[in-house]
């Protein structure tokens, strides 16, 4: 089958399915990706400078425009929309030449609040990439699935400041920067009694802190930016507020990184993190450990395949991604077939102003071609 009838295929058997096709510009702005589809795609992106200097860009992915296709052309509150075509991306091994890679893909966009199970959208969507691929007479693959909402829930429990546990989600795909983070978690944060005295000593002469503002206003300070004093003062307090000592850093980490390392078939992964629960003796994952276990049950009700498994460390590079996140290889495990994930914040971010929520996949043809 040539990769033409590939995208035919795939597209009329979407189409069949109840989706409405949305034909969709090669050319955008590049500031829509850049704000929304993070760091691997950005520095992929093949752009340019137009005559009136505005950047643009071949488009990088087919998501973005569907999702602002829909909200500059419909009021509604949900849709089933699909598309077909080329998306190019720029290969330093090929020298910044551009890359044209061939895909099909589906974005459901509703209201959560409607939904009798929370999942149900989400298995929806599961099943129709799996039945995309038996329609391809594609049969034998692994569907390695993944989900933020877990690590989020994780984070929310552990004693670490608010703005730590932000910080380590907004960077969860920029993995240096990550790994940067948790080291210095694990050296611990904040100023205990002795630090704040120190640096109080060393910068300001003073270790009373109780007037910090009127000691900031009588030096001669370079480099505040766009800060006030007063902005500087309450960094300052927080920081001292907000103490998590090296022993505990440690603990946290360890948590963090055990927790990440979680993977397993997924009617195995209750179990797996129930025993991660019980060997770091930890009691506030009751709740989680029951959803998994219901998103177990709704998977296995609907899809019929033995090579599902569930990896909290998912490896996905769209930083759009909020929720569940999955990718289909081939037996092989060398071709990605398949990639998609639940998005619910991203349309308020395109500009939508209702609460709505969307999933998706696309189906990486070029892939596809290799192995039928």
């Amino acid at each position: 089958m040539s990769l033409q009838e590939i995208n035919i295929l795939i597209k009329n058997y979407f189409i069949d399915c109840g989706f409405n096709y949305v034909e969709l510009p090669l050319v955008y702005d590049a500031d829509i990706f850049y704000e929304t589809s993070g760091e691997v795609i950005r520095k992929e992106m093949f752009s340019f400078v137009d005559d009136s200097g505005k950047e643009k860009c071949l488009r990088p992915d087919l998501t973005v425009p569907t999702c602002q296709s829909f909200i500059n052309q419909t009021s509604h509150d949900s849709a089933k929309l699909c598309y077909s075509g080329p998306i190019f991306r720029s290969s330093d091994n090929l020298e910044g030449q551009s890359v044209e890679l061939n895909q099909s893909g589906v974005e459901m966009i509703f209201s959560a609040k409607n939904l009798n199970n929370k999942f149900d959208k989400d298995v929806e969507v599961l099943k129709l990439a799996t039945s995309t691929l038996n329609k391809l007479n594609i049969f034998d693959y692994r569907i390695n699935i993944g989900s933020l909402i877990f690590f989020h829930t994780f984070l929310y429990y552990l004693e670490l400041p608010d703005r730590w546990k932000q910080r380590l989600l907004r960077h969860f795909f920029r993995r240096s920067y990550f790994e940067t983070l948790l080291e210095r978690i694990n050296g611990g944060v904040g100023y205990d009694d002795k630090k704040r005295k120190n640096i109080m000593k060393e910068r300001f002469g003073s270790d009373d802190d109780q007037n910090l503002v009127e000691l900031l206003n009588e030096k001669e300070l370079i480099g505040l930016g766009s800060r006030s004093v007063e902005e500087i003062a309450e960094r300052f307090s927080q920081k001292s507020e907000n103490i998590v000592t090296q022993s505990d850093g440690e603990m946290i980490v360890e948590l963090i990184r055990g927790f990440l390392r979680l993977n397993g078939k997924l009617e195995e992964f209750p179990e797996i993190l129930r025993n991660f629960a019980k060997d770091f003796k930890i009691t506030f994952f009751n709740e989680a450990i029951q959803t998994m276990e219901e998103f177990v049950i709704s998977v296995s009700s609907q899809i019929k395949n033995s090579n599902i498994y569930f990896n909290n460390d998912f490896g996905h590079s769209i930083e759009f991604y909020d929720g569940i996140m999955f990718e289909i290889f081939d037996k092989t495990g060398k071709h990605k077939l398949i990639s998609g994930g639940r998005y619910d914040k991203l349309l308020k971010s395109l500009g939508s102003n209702d609460e709505l929520a969307a999933i998706g996949f696309a189906t990486n043809n070029n892939e596809i071609e290799k192995i039928i």
